[in-house]
This record gives C-alpha cells, sequence and structure tokens, in this order.
C-alpha cells in the first residue's frame, strides 16, 4: 500500500493536535490551600486535568428560614453562575445536589437528570441521613461533633438568640434555587452511589467519566458540604482528591448562638473554612477556575440589610450599668473539677463591670490546655456584695446571673 507525502503530513498534524488538546486539558493549575494543627498554613500547586474533575452543587435552597442566610446564597448563585460557564468550557462537570426530598418529582424531566438517572439504586435524599460522615472535634480525635449544626439541625442554633433573623412564618424550600441555570449537560443527582457507586454496585457516574478530582461547593459548609455522603469527607475517604471552594459556600454560623458566643457571621465562616483546611482537605477559590478575583460577600449590604437584633437581656444590662456593682471572685476553665486552670485575672481583666463578660472564643482567650475537647467555665461572683456561682459551656456568651 503506497503512503503519499500529503498523507503522512496530515497524519503528522493530526497526531500533533492530539497531543496538544491531551496536553491543554491536563495542564490546569488548582492552587491548594491546606493548615497544619499548629496552624500553619501551606500552599501547595497541584496539576489537574479539568476533564478528570467534577463540581458538587451541594443543596442551595431555594428559601432558608433565616432571611440573612437566603439574601447570602442568592448572592452567591449569581456568582456561580459565571463560574460555571468557564468550567464548562475548561470540560468540568457540572453536578447539581438540591436539597430536595424528591428529585425526580421535581428535575425528573431534566436531561441533567436523565443522565444521571440511569444509576438509580434507591439510596437518594430521603436516606442521605443514614449515610451521614460525621467527623468530631480534632476529626475523630474525641467523642464530640465538630460543629453544633452536626447535632442540630434547627436554626437558630441552641441558645442563640430568639430575635434571629425570621422568615416570617414562611416555610423553607428545599428546592434548589432557580437562580442557577443547569445545563443539559450538565448532572443532577442526590445520591451518592449515582456518583461513585458502592461495594455492590460498580457502574456509576464517575467511573462512566473517569472523574478523579471533585470541588465542593453550595451550603452549609459546616454542615452538608462536609457531612453528606457525597460531601468533602465522603469523597476524601473514597479516594478522590477533594477540594472546598472557599470563597463559593457558606456556613449555618449563627452569629447570636450562645454557642458561637458573638463572633460575627462571616469571621464564624472563615474558622469553619479553617477547620476543614486542618482536618479534612485543602480548600481553592473560583479564581483558579475563572482567572478573574475570588468571590466576597458584601459584608456592609447585609450588616445595613439585617442589623444584628440586641436581646432584652443585653439590653437589660446596659440599662444596669453603673447601678449594679458587679465583682469577680474567682474564676476556672477546663474539662472537669480536676482538670483546669486559674484563669481569674484574665476574667477580672475582660470584665467590663457589668453581668455580661464579652469573651466570644474561650480557647483563644484562655490558654486551652485541651484542645478540641469540650470544655467548661467555673465563675464564682459577687453581685451588690452578694457571693454567686455560675458554670458556662465552652463558647456559651457569659452573663452572670442576679
Amino acid at each position: 500500500m503506497k503512503i503519499t507525502k500529503k498523507l503522512l503530513i496530515i497524519s503528522a498534524a493530526a497526531f500533533f493536535l492530539t497531543l496538544h488538546v491531551f496536553a491543554d486539558a491536563a495542564d490546569w493549575t488548582v492552587n491548594l490551600r491546606n493548615r497544619s494543627k499548629e496552624g500553619e498554613v501551606k500552599n501547595v500547586a497541584e496539576k489537574w486535568n479539568p476533564k478528570e474533575t467534577a463540581i458538587i452543587v451541594c443543596d442551595m435552597w431555594a428559601f432558608h428560614p433565616c432571611v440573612h442566610a437566603t439574601a447570602r446564597l442568592e448572592d452567591l448563585a449569581k456568582e456561580m453562575n459565571g463560574v460555571f460557564d468557564k468550567a464548562r468550557e475548561k470540560g468540568i462537570l457540572i453536578i447539581f445536589a438540591p436539597s430536595s426530598h424528591d428529585i425526580d418529582k421535581y428535575y425528573g424531566d431534566l436531561p441533567a437528570r436523565k443522565t444521571s438517572a440511569k444509576y438509580r439504586k434507591g439510596f437518594g435524599n430521603p436516606r442521605h441521613w443514614d449515610f451521614w460522615v460525621h467527623g468530631r472535634g480534632g476529626e475523630n480525635e474525641h467523642s464530640h461533633l465538630a460543629f453544633d449544626g452536626e447535632k442540630d439541625s434547627v436554626w437558630p442554633l441552641p441558645g442563640g438568640d430568639p430575635n434571629c433573623f425570621e422568615s416570617h412564618g414562611k416555610t423553607p424550600d428545599f428546592r434548589q434555587t432557580e437562580i442557577l441555570k443547569i445545563k443539559d449537560t450538565d448532572i443532577l443527582t442526590d445520591d451518592f452511589v449515582e456518583m461513585i457507586g458502592n461495594k455492590e454496585h460498580k457502574d456509576c457516574l464517575f467511573k462512566e467519566r473517569g472523574i478523579k478530582n471533585v470541588i465542593l461547593m453550595g451550603v452549609h459548609t459546616d454542615m452538608c458540604v462536609i457531612g453528606r455522603p457525597f460531601g468533602c469527607r465522603a469523597m476524601k475517604i473514597a479516594g478522590y482528591n477533594t477540594v472546598l471552594c472557599r470563597d463559593l459556600t457558606d456556613s449555618a454560623w449563627n452569629c447570636a448562638s450562645r454557642i458561637k458566643g458573638a463572633m460575627d457571621h462571616f469571621r464564624g465562616l472563615d474558622k469553619v473554612v479553617e477547620y476543614i483546611e486542618t482536618y479534612i482537605c485543602p480548600t481553592i477559590t473560583s479564581t483558579d477556575i475563572t482567572g478573574s478575583p475570588a468571590f466576597k460577600f458584601d459584608e456592609n449590604k447585609y450588616a445595613n440589610l439585617f442589623p444584628i437584633p440586641v436581646s432584652p437581656i443585653k439590653k437589660e444590662i446596659e440599662k444596669e450599668r453603673g447601678k449594679v456593682k458587679v465583682e469577680i471572685v474567682k474564676a476556672f476553665y477546663g474539662v472537669d473539677e480536676n482538670q483546669r486552670i486559674d484563669i481569674t485575672k484574665i476574667l477580672k481583666e475582660n470584665a467590663d463591670g457589668t453581668r455580661l463578660i464579652p469573651i466570644v472564643a474561650y480557647n483563644e482567650t484562655f490558654t486551652d490546655p485541651y484542645p478540641t475537647i469540650v470544655k467548661f467555665l467555673w465563675v464564682t461572683y459577687k453581685i451588690d456584695g452578694d457571693e454567686k456561682s455560675q458554670v458556662f459551656q465552652e463558647g456559651e456568651e457569659i452573663i452572670l446571673k442576679r
């Protein structure tokens, strides 16, 4: 068979074009950030193949019980659409994982749902709590869960200010917000078996598409994003290169919660991200996908729209200023009566003369001899000369009783 010079040139061109395409596909740099248990930040650049990468968009409710959370979610969704367009151009697979309990009822006619439905094995979101991947403080070092949101799916979180932004009696809508635009080439599934299979079911979406890298984003960081059966923990355990996109996520951190203290929402979100980088998986920003600056919540906007309400007890305490004499006698901080340290001097320095002692994070204020273990604060004090004692759980606002 005679091979012409022209045919050889065409074949060679096709060969080198193929090499160029594969080189481009694999030549995508992601900048991972993680940190040591001592808090040291580490930045590592890796080369990923976008065609072996999936973005999982967790929950993104249409309406949240907290109107502040809904407003933040809507801003996230608007930003996500542009990020997804850039991701699709790279060949990254977009997977929408809504929180509604019957996705086939709401999304069954969408091509994005039909593509993954062939892998349906009957697990799905109605049973997703059965397969939740719980973490524990210091990720399995101790017996308590990593975040209060993992113990209580209520809003506000336990002990939160009852004036926390209300939904005006409206029922939460767990379907995905319509702001997000689903393309026919995307995937819509709430089922981890459809995504990654299990021991009984080897045929799955990730195997079919050759997925090796997973980027998690959506809400809420300290609950579903890390805990769902397709969340950060589960994907990491399953062996995938797993990262959190830290600028396109939001937490359930209630800035009025007694457990979290009076830290504002966005500082709380930063704390959650730091925990994930330390114990669960690295993080990236959307800049790695778009080349544009990372998304940032407009904190002034939310502060103006949703000023944090002052609880009646705090109003009462402020009225007492100068009229009620408060004196700290002694204070201890620790695990129990036998494992605690004397922090009387520190507590006195932080007291402002009222029944409220404005300490937000106990373990940042006191030397913490037992990191990651839930601790208590014992306070003996005098109110107008009468001596009293009170015990606080770590993170609880220190409001002394009269």
